[in-house]
């Protein structure tokens, strides 16, 4: 291959890979305007609904000595302590976009993320 060649394929491949991170940066930068609520959810029934962007500490109580410690700060919401026997709740990582969410089985416990505004537009089919 000449010189000329591979330069010009190092100018076209280097200009593909910026062009697909500005993509995904704005993307990112749009996508996580979305989720703005953060809904607790306990055997079936919604106990609270907190806006994503107040920092904000929640104690969810089930029975008499269970519990969950949910914290909301920066933007992300993940529970920080609870005593169930497994805490596989504890463990998950903090959610932060439109659809995520953290469940706790043994408490019967659903944090999920949602938009504020739900898109009107389902699915889109040709």
């Amino acid at each position: 291959m000449s010189r000329s060649k591979v330069k010009k394929d190092i100018i076209f491949l280097v200009g593909a890979v910026l062009s697909a991170l500005t993509i995904w940066g704005i993307c990112i930068l749009f996508h996580q305007n979305d989720a703005d609520i953060v809904l607790v959810i306990q055997d079936g029934s919604q106990i609270g609904a907190y806006p994503l962007e107040e920092d904000k500490i929640v104690i969810v109580t089930w029975g008499e000595d269970e519990y969950n410690l949910l914290m909301i700060s920066d933007g992300t919401a993940f529970v920080s302590d609870a005593d169930c026997p497994d805490k596989l709740c504890v463990k998950q990582r903090a959610i932060s976009r439109n659809g995520e969410s953290i469940i706790c089985l043994p408490h019967k416990l659903v944090i999920r993320i949602v938009a504020k505004e739900e898109s009107r537009l389902d699915a889109v089919t040709y």
